[in-house]
């Protein structure tokens, strides 16, 4: 880590981080004086780094320069302070020159503040004004000690210590008076002895005033002092020194003030002004007045010296006027950039790869007024926010009331998204009241680099375009796009791979073919119906340095159907044959045509026609000739058309062939031509006996594929057998088993479509007697599953018949045997049991009952808690066994089985039936309370409970049989009942 920091530190230049750098120089210095080496002060070791110096504050001289490559900074002219303070090229009280540096290092640009002072010389002596020189002061004798009378005083244009310092007396008994130089720059005399005209009447002495500089340079002035006696009338000012503030903006003729001095004897005194000044004092009265209007920017004070007298002896005043200054300066703002202006606004203009932290420029404020109306302050505004700078102060000049702002870039510039920002003003502020400001607008230019890498925006680059093209063909012609101005923004196209095939015009981007494509020559896969070229194309701007992408151009060549099938013309198509090996199924041989076109253009079919009916072939899409039926016929030779088609769309293209088959019935040569074994056969037989001779050939073409290959998945097998890729089967070894299966892969090159089929091959010896039988042909086998569907589907239609025939049959027979069960049934009627209908006597059992007797009938139909052994039978198992019970599922306890259709009709018939009890008696017994009858039709049985155990009856345990009283009805007013015994109505 600490060996990286020391890489960086020698890498990375570092440079001073001061903001101003402040250098001082003697003024009279001698032309080409070094003031300062700034390649040393920043520390900048660079070859490369160009120096210049801008002023910021212009006074209209030429005093410096800087060598752009050395740095060294130098006076190029004379300085004198006093005439650069006199023309105001820099303030009087401090004498200081305000420079911008900047320092150009590859692209980096620096920029520091430079402030040169130039240090004043004693080369000033002080001096009189002849114009306000006392030369004679007169004094009465008998003032007191102490007295103090104004002094002339001296001028030196010198700065702080080369100013003057000190006045002092020289002569003769020069030691009676003092000098007091220490208020407000106005020597005083000061009489330190008592006076005696009579004794010393003048004093002649000398005024030295004197700066305090190194080589100090006194000058001195003669004055006069007259000691007047008592009674000489001599004026006297009020106060020998005035002082007043007086606004720049008063009016003239305005009085400012009244000096007055008082004589002995009440004279007229007459007053006079004895320097040039804008005022003016009356004679008369002391008052002075404006006579020019005043300019605190061009004068701050004025000292006036007044001279009263009343005949011939004057006494001398002096007035400090001090002109106050009122806001009547706005400020002034300049910016200090390599400007132009446009439309009265200041336009900067910045490259848009400007690093953050750059200084755009510098904005000086300077007020003329005092530092009270003046203290200037920089405000930024915009309509448009936000701007990508800020302001900085940097440099303040209380004595010039001059303030030094930087502007300086805080965001990241990009052109593209934003070129320029308008309507920014600069507004300076001062301090005074009112508030006067001045506006300066500016507009920031983002000046274009070359950072837009240039595009080619075309959508898609991928063209298709066939075979045969004509040459000079115009493909397309590419747009692009650079997002940048001017130069950086204009571009030329540039093909990248070497071709005489594709042309791209530079400048228009225009993409033409120069060659004829030729797919079939470009083409090595044959089932390929386009070949895709690539090609780079280069788009490069002009800009500095030049940036530039790639783009890829594919021109996708597709083959056109241009080229017809060919029969190999090497071949033979005269063919001659045994008659006696000619059989069904024998391959004569194979056709073979080639197209030179690619894809389903390319692939070959085959078909062929026979023009005599005695002898019919067939050929395969591979060109097998085999033979499909033969009859009795006595010619010898045969002719067939054979075709030769590819699969080229919407034309596909053919080629016929004449094959001659030529039979040779004198032949004694038995041999055996392979046959074309059906890829559905799964089993064959191979004679052992052929061996390294052509077993047969698998038609691999039966299964609508285009481009078929079959190929052998035994790899253990390969030793014996041998599969060509067309479907030819060899035995090539001598076999090791009696039997194989061979496991087959069929593919079609062109859909990449396969399946797996397998084959068991026996082998066979044909010297063997029936060892070589063939099985049975696809022809007959196909019949005999035809003729067995047919046998199996008539067998199901005779068993259907005959099962709806007996259907039929017993229905009917079901239906006869019901009839006469019901006819042979008889009715009997029950004897009608009557009762006492008011009678107490009841019918009660342990169970529920239930009563109806709305009408003259009734019927009670018993809700009996039956046991859960009690169990439902059907309708008429009653009838068919009396006491048997049937075998149906167990009710639950406390349920009540009854026949509404019964209930009904017992309520609608006069006289109610009997319902009996189990068990039912086997005769019927008639008594007092009901009678009963054995004869009850099943028809109108409603429904019988049987009890579990017939052992063990009781009353509530029952049976409920029911019939229809057909005797004569009795005619009787007394309702019926049925007794529990026997039976329930």
């Amino acid at each position: 880590m600490l060996l990286l920091v020391f890489f960086l530190t020698i890498l990375i230049p570092t440079f001073s981080t001061e903001e101003i750098f402040k250098f001082n120089i003697a003024e009279k210095s001698p032309i080409n004086t070094i003031i300062a080496d700034l390649s040393n002060k920043l520390q900048i070791n660079h070859s490369s780094a160009y120096y210049s110096l801008i002023e910021l504050n212009p006074t209209n001289g030429n005093f410096f320069s800087i060598h752009n490559r050395t740095g060294h900074l130098k006076t190029i002219s004379n300085l004198d302070r006093e005439d650069m303070c006199f023309k105001q090229q820099c303030s009087c009280k401090s004498c200081e020159m305000i420079f911008q540096l900047i320092v150009t290092i590859n692209k980096t640009i620096l920029s520091k503040i430079i402030e040169i002072k130039i240090e004043d010389r004693n080369d000033h002596s002080p001096s009189f004004d002849n114009q306000s020189m006392i030369h004679i002061i007169h004094i009465k004798e008998n003032v007191p000690l102490g007295y103090r009378i104004v002094l002339p005083i001296a001028n030196d244009p010198d700065e702080g210590l080369n100013s003057i310092q000190s006045y002092r007396l020289d002569g003769t008994n020069s030691d009676d008076f003092d000098v007091d130089y220490s208020a407000i720059e106005i020597p005083y005399l000061i009489v330190r002895s008592s006076l005696d005209h009579q004794h010393i009447p003048s004093y002649s002495l000398t005024l030295i005033a004197s700066d305090n500089g190194q080589q100090p340079k006194p000058l001195s002035g003669r004055v006069q002092l007259d000691i007047r006696v008592i009674n000489d009338s001599i004026p006297t000012f009020l106060q020998s020194v005035y002082t007043i503030d007086v606004r720049e903006d008063v009016t003239i003729g305005m009085n400012l003030l009244k000096i007055e001095a008082m004589s002995d004897q009440n004279a007229q005194i007459f007053y006079e002004l004895l320097n040039d000044s804008p005022f003016i004092i009356d004679r008369l009265t002391g008052n002075i007045q404006l006579k020019q209007l005043l300019d605190y920017e061009r004068e701050k004070s004025y000292r006036l010296t007044i001279k009263a007298y009343e005949t011939s002896i004057p006494i001398y005043a002096i007035v400090f006027i001090r002109v106050i200054d009122i806001n009547d300066n706005p400020v002034s703002i300049q910016i200090k950039v390599q400007e132009q202006r446009e439309n009265d606004r200041n336009v900067i203009s910045i490259p848009e790869d400007t690093s953050v932290g750059t200084i755009l420029s510098h904005v000086i404020l300077k007020d003329l007024d005092s530092v009270a109306n003046g203290n200037p302050y920089l405000q930024l505004t915009t309509t448009q926010p936000p701007l990508p700078f800020i302001y900085k102060l940097i440099y303040q000049n209380l004595f010039q009331n001059i303030k030094l702002y930087s502007l300086i870039l805080h965001t990241q510039l990009d052109r593209e998204a934003k070129s320029f920002y308008n309507d920014i003003q600069l507004i300076a502020h001062d301090s005074g009241t009112p508030t006067l400001h001045t506006r300066l607008l500016i507009l920031l230019n983002i000046t274009d680099i070359n950072d837009c890498i240039p595009q080619i925006t075309t959508n898609s680059t991928i063209y298709d375009i066939n075979e045969n093209n004509p040459i000079g063909l115009i493909i397309d012609t590419l747009t692009a796009y650079d997002c940048d101005l001017g130069i950086n923004a204009e571009y030329e196209y540039h093909l990248l791979t070497t071709t005489d095939l594709l042309i791209v015009n530079s400048q228009t981007g225009q993409l033409s073919l120069n060659q004829s494509i030729d797919f079939d020559a470009l083409n090595q896969q044959k089932n390929r119906t386009s070949i895709d070229l690539e090609f780079s194309i280069q788009i490069r701007d002009h800009g500095q340095p030049s940036l530039s992408s790639e783009r890829k151009v594919i021109l996708r060549i597709h083959d056109v159907n241009d080229h017809t099938p060919q029969f190999n013309p090497y071949q033979s198509y005269n063919w001659t044959f045994a008659k006696s090996s000619l059989q069904m199924n024998a391959i004569l041989g194979r056709i073979i045509a080639h197209d030179n076109d690619s894809g389903l253009q390319g692939i070959v079919h085959y078909s062929i026609r026979s023009f005599d009916s005695c002898l019919t072939l067939d050929i395969t899409s591979l060109g097998y000739v085999y033979l499909l039926s033969q009859t009795s016929c006595s010619y010898v030779s045969y002719i067939f058309e054979i075709i030769a088609s590819d699969y080229g769309t919407p034309n596909p293209r053919s080629t016929k062939q004449l094959l001659t088959i030529n039979i040779d019935s004198n032949s004694l040569l038995l041999t055996s031509l392979p046959k074309l074994l059906p890829l559905s056969f799964q089993r064959t037989f191979v004679d052992i006996n052929s061996l390294g001779n052509l077993s047969f050939i698998i038609d691999i073409t039966t299964n609508h594929s285009i481009q078929p290959r079959i190929s052998l998945n035994n790899t253990d097998l390969s030793a014996c057998w041998n599969v060509s890729s067309t479907g030819e089967v060899r035995l090539i070894a001598q076999p090791y088993a009696l039997s194989y299966i061979l496991s087959l892969n069929i593919f079609d090159d062109y859909t990449e479509e396969h399946f797996s089929s397998k084959l068991q091959i026996d082998i066979c010896n044909s010297s063997i007697r029936n060892s070589c039988q063939q099985p049975i042909g696809l022809d007959d086998r196909k019949q005999n599953e035809l003729l067995l569907f047919w046998a199996i589907s008539l067998a199901l239609m005779i068993t259907c018949i005959c099962v709806f025939i007996f259907s039929i049959l017993t229905c009917l027979c079901c239906r006869k045997q019901r009839q006469g069960k019901e006819g042979s049934t008889h009715q009997q009627s029950f004897s009608q049991c009557t009762d006492d209908f008011h009678s107490e006597r009841t019918f009660k059992t342990s169970s529920e009952s239930t009563m109806r007797d709305d009408d003259r009938d009734s019927a009670c139909i018993i809700n009996t808690k039956i046991p859960s052994s009690v169990m439902p039978i059907r309708t008429n198992s009653w009838y068919q066994n009396r006491r048997e019970s049937s075998d149906v599922p167990i009710y639950q306890a406390k349920t009540c089985f009854y026949d509404l259709k019964l209930a009904e009709l017992i309520r609608h018939s006069q006289n109610p039936p009997c319902v009996f009890l189990n068990p039912k008696p086997a005769q019927s017994i008639s008594t007092d309370h009901g009678f009963g009858s054995s004869d009850v039709s099943p028809s109108l049985t409603s429904c019988s409970s049987i009890k579990v155990d017939h052992a063990n009856v009781n009353p509530l345990e029952w049976s409920i049989e029911m019939g229809v009283d057909q005797s004569p009805p009795r005619q009787t007013n007394r309702s019926y009942f049925i007794s529990d015994h026997e039976c329930v109505v």
